[in-house]
């Protein structure tokens, strides 16, 4: 064959070929490129919906409340998807069109999660009575009149099921710690309904004169402060002045009723709630002091004394007893759990999701895969606490059960909400829950998170982007974790000295190994920025004034909590006292090192002062 001929054969065949395998590779790499904006976008409107959830409750003092917690969750809803909208503007996406491809928003709070998606939601007006008035008549759930909406579902709480062959049927709530509610039927057909905190009660001893001491550590009282500024309603004005001219002043406080009482040194004497008690709590840091029979109530509370009044109380014995409440109801509550409603109980799991032995798998297109690996063990023995199951350390078969107890119940209502939305949708895509790892799950039941799902979405070579963000939100009032607390010397109430403390992540090597001074911890929360706004309104002016402070004063350690290069030690070690042991490449230990004792104090009494100060919706059940 002829030169020439080849170099035609090369033209009419090779050449087209190579230039669609150009354009084919050019049409990936710009699928790829889409995906992976795409993927930016979606982790940036899932991380601006957690940011305005903590601004819309770190300054909320009724953020945990149920109408406050569902307003800020719309309101970090529409930052979602202004934020998406934003990110997709130039894709020429619309709010509206957004909607139709995100099945899902998932929020999971404390002791339960929201979901965000598609539902129906319909209701007839007829007059039914015939009395002249319209009345509501809910449409059947299968009728073709029901249409579907977007919004936030009921609350669903984390729960299992669990019975004997007998009389014995409880539900226990669970969660994101070890806070557990159990309601139902014991083995003697009594109603049980309790709640409280689940500890190892072999871990935590009490002596004849009550002295508590838990995990090595011995739990006392605590002084308590924090700088704040207030205002105050004065009894010449209704305006709302800031005492001390909006600078942030230091009070010693105490937990009263999930809420903080101020001892007040240098009351504001002309308010209009002052009757001469120098203690107060504050409402939006509206300051109110308190009227004599709240003053001995709490008096009776902060001295443990029946008999107390408010004329007892003074600064020095004004001290916190959080901690040592924490381990005390949660001793007497986890011998009732053991030793009593699950002693001698065969249990079986009976919660729909666990019937298949708590196997985590969808299936789609006839293909079935599993969507989390179920930790292996005896669910029988979840309730047999001791040394090697003991509930407040991470590692444990109570937390390994708890975690699959809230994945089961989120992974099948997500499914639900996502089949619901494939029916309404009807736009020939096949929206499905995809298969979270299991990093993202562990982030999911151990902290309060935002799970956002955008599926469908076409990229280009007939491929449709399908992906999820998981984006934690470490600081808010729902939820102290264990990796909530800092540490540093304890405040004096002198600013000057006080700015120039350092606080550090307990983990952090260089703050366990000089284990120096009176170290004290506080929730991360108490460590951000808080603002403080109010109108003046009188003849001479009308304005809004805005003040800003920080509760604990002092900078970040580079070493541990700007960065992270020193956070070695896990929760378990500060709580159990293990060592930190140090491996080679191999898995040999070459060298240990040892939390320090007063890291290990601070750090176990602020946890369980700030667990025990928690909002919990069910301590209702322990009033009785």
């Amino acid at each position: 064959m002829k030169l020439q001929q080849l170099g035609v054969i090369f033209i009419i065949i090779v050449v087209p070929i190579a230039m669609v395998l150009s354009e084919y590779t050019a049409n990936n790499r710009e699928v790829l490129k889409t995906q992976a904006q795409y993927d930016t976008i979606l982790y940036n409107s899932t991380y601006d919906a957690v940011r305005a959830f903590q601004m819309n409750t770190i300054n909320n003092g009724y953020s945990t409340i149920n109408d406050s917690k569902i307003r800020d969750i719309s309101a970090s809803v529409n930052s979602f998807y202004n934020s998406l909208a934003s990110g997709l503007g130039s894709s020429g996406y619309t709010l509206q069109d957004l909607q139709g491809y995100v099945p899902a928003l998932l929020f999971t709070m404390y002791d339960g999660y929201y979901l965000y998606g598609d539902y129906q939601n319909m209701v007839e007006l007829n007059d039914i009575d015939g009395d002249g008035t319209l009345d509501q008549v809910y449409s059947n759930e299968n009728s073709s009149e029901l249409t579907s909406i977007n919004g936030i579902k009921p609350y669903i709480y984390y729960t299992c099921e669990y019975r004997d062959t007998n009389k014995f049927d409880i539900i226990v709530n669970y969660t994101l710690d070890n806070y557990i509610t159990v309601m139902g039927t014991d083995k003697n057909g009594n109603i049980v309904n309790r709640s409280g905190y689940l500890i190892n009660p072999s871990d935590v001893t009490k002596d004849a004169s009550g002295n508590i001491t838990a995990h090595g550590v011995q739990i006392t009282p605590e002084t308590l402060g924090e700088y704040a500024v207030v205002l105050d309603s004065l009894s010449e004005s209704t305006n709302l002045e800031p005492w001390n001219g909006g600078q942030s002043i230091y009070y010693q406080y105490v937990y009263f009723n999930n809420q903080k009482y101020y001892w007040d040194t240098n009351p504001q004497t002309n308010a209009l709630s002052y009757n001469g008690i120098n203690i107060f709590r504050l409402n939006n840091n509206l300051r109110n002091y308190l009227s004599e029979n709240e003053a001995n109530d709490l008096a009776k509370y902060v001295l443990n004394d029946s008999n107390a009044t408010y004329s007892s109380l003074n600064q020095s014995n004004f001290i916190d007893r959080s901690a040592y409440r924490y381990y005390d109801d949660a001793l007497s509550f986890s011998n009732y759990v053991i030793n009593d409603l699950f002693s001698g109980v065969t249990v079986q799991v009976v919660t729909d999701t666990y019937n298949n032995q708590l196997n985590y798998t969808k299936t789609q297109n006839g293909v079935t895969t599993p969507i989390h690996a179920r930790t292996t063990y005896d669910v029988n023995d979840v309730f047999r606490i001791n040394n090697d199951n003991d509930p407040e350390v991470e590692s444990s078969i109570f937390n390994e059960h708890r975690m699959d107890v809230i994945i089961s119940s989120i992974e099948s209502n997500l499914m639900s909400i996502i089949a619901n939305f494939n029916i309404h949708q009807n736009s020939g895509y096949e929206f499905a829950l995809p298969v979270l790892t299991e990093e993202d799950w562990y982030n999911i039941t151990n902290n309060i998170t935002v799970v956002s799902f955008m599926q469908g979405m076409p990229i280009g070579n007939f491929k449709y982007y399908s992906n999820y963000s998981v984006v934690i939100n470490t600081k808010n009032k729902e939820f102290v974790s264990r990796d909530a607390i800092l540490v540093r010397s304890r405040e004096t109430g002198n600013r000057s000295s006080d700015v120039g403390g350092t606080y550090h992540n307990p983990r952090c090597i260089t703050v366990n190994t000089q284990n120096s001074g009176d170290l004290m911890g506080y929730n991360n929360i108490d460590y951000e920025q808080q603002t403080v706004m109010y109108d003046i309104n009188n003849v001479s002016t009308t304005e809004t004034r805005t003040f800003y402070y920080y509760p604990h004063s002092g900078s970040g350690a580079y070493e541990c909590v700007i960065g992270r290069n020193e956070v070695n030690f896990t929760s378990d070690n500060l709580i159990t006292g293990d060592p930190l042991e140090m491996l080679d490449s191999e898995g040999n230990i070459i060298s240990t090192q040892n939390t320090g004792t007063n890291v290990r104090k601070a750090y176990v009494t602020a946890l369980a002062r700030e667990k025990y100060n928690l909002y919990k919706i069910s301590d209702y059940f322990n009033f009785y």
